[in-house]
């Protein structure tokens, strides 16, 4: 009996070892969440908390989690809202929810930006790096349809419309800018 136990538990041992190797984690199983990390500057700024990064939190099935860190607009975190807001929308159009996270509002008109990381479905992961350029669209909206991406700027009177594709080479690229006078198009 001594002869076979032995074995026997290191099998038994390993069996969990060789369960955690074959895991692939599906892109539904993941969930998310922020930390908005903000500083106080009595000097500049006093009784103001500066948003100054978002920790993302990007956690498997298994419960593993990956933290990022992502850029946050230097705004009053008090005054102004929407720094870590998480958003999963298919920005590539490829049938997989990406990830966007809140940058923040660049002004009153809101002009939110985002910092976007693409599911990756052979690697069954999310990019370890942001999609380049994502956070210089304003208030993104997809459009799935026409597999564009059209991002609203607004200062006082002066509306920016510019619409984005995506390139052959899996770049996100500006195809129309259009300015109009935000109370010509409100009348």
């Amino acid at each position: 009996m001594k002869r076979y136990f032995a074995p026997l538990l290191l099998v038994l041992l390993m069996l969990p070892c060789v369960a955690l190797t074959d895991y692939v984690p599906q892109r539904d199983e993941f969930t998310f969440r922020t930390t908005v990390m903000a500083s106080v500057n009595e000097e500049e700024f006093p009784g103001e908390c500066m948003a100054d990064s978002i920790l993302l939190y990007i956690t498997d099935g298994r419960g593993n989690t990956e933290v990022r860190t992502v850029w946050a607009e230097p705004l009053d975190t008090l005054t102004w809202q929407g720094f870590g807001t998480i958003l999963e929308e298919d920005i590539n159009f490829d049938g997989y929810a990406d990830l966007m996270v809140c940058n923040g509002p660049v002004n009153m008109f809101g002009n939110f930006t985002y910092t976007a990381f693409l599911w990756d479905q052979a690697a069954h992961a999310f990019s370890k790096t942001e999609v380049e350029g994502f956070d210089r669209i304003f208030d993104p909206e997809i459009y799935a349809a026409e597999k564009q991406i059209v991002g609203v700027w607004r200062l006082d009177d002066d509306l920016d419309i510019n619409t984005y594709k995506w390139d052959a080479s899996g770049k996100l690229v500006l195809v129309k800018s259009e300015h109009h006078d935000y109370s010509e198009m409100a009348e």
